[in-house]
């Protein structure tokens, strides 16, 4: 587990890190929006921290998404590209792939 891990599963329980060796993976069980972003952007500044090679977000269970969601997502990528760190979104939800595509997102944070 990433550090304060713990911290986030009480106050946040939705959204929980883990992390191996060489990668991370935050999985987001709900809702991505303004009440979980900034959380959501600690455990991704948290996890960053032990320098994976791979953070993975674990969206298949996201059941909604909205503009601070997906600024959160491109925030994350972001500072994992500034860390040298792949990114990635495995297996999103129907809700989070059409709310990407939507927005035309979907080359950024889907298919790289």
């Amino acid at each position: 587990m990433v550090k304060d891990a713990e911290s986030f599963r009480r106050d946040l329980p939705n959204v929980v890190a883990t992390s191996q060796a060489t990668e991370t993976c935050i999985v987001i069980d709900g809702e991505l929006d303004a009440g979980v972003s900034e959380w959501f952007g600690a455990c991704v500044t948290t996890a960053l921290e032990k320098r994976p090679e791979l953070m993975a977000i674990d969206a298949r269970r996201v059941t909604f998404l909205d503009s601070s969601g997906l600024r959160s997502l491109l925030l994350a990528r972001a500072a994992a590209n500034d860390a040298g760190v792949a990114f990635r979104i495995d297996d999103p939800s129907p809700e989070l792939r059409r709310f990407i595509e939507r927005t035309g997102l979907r080359a950024l944070l889907l298919d790289g």
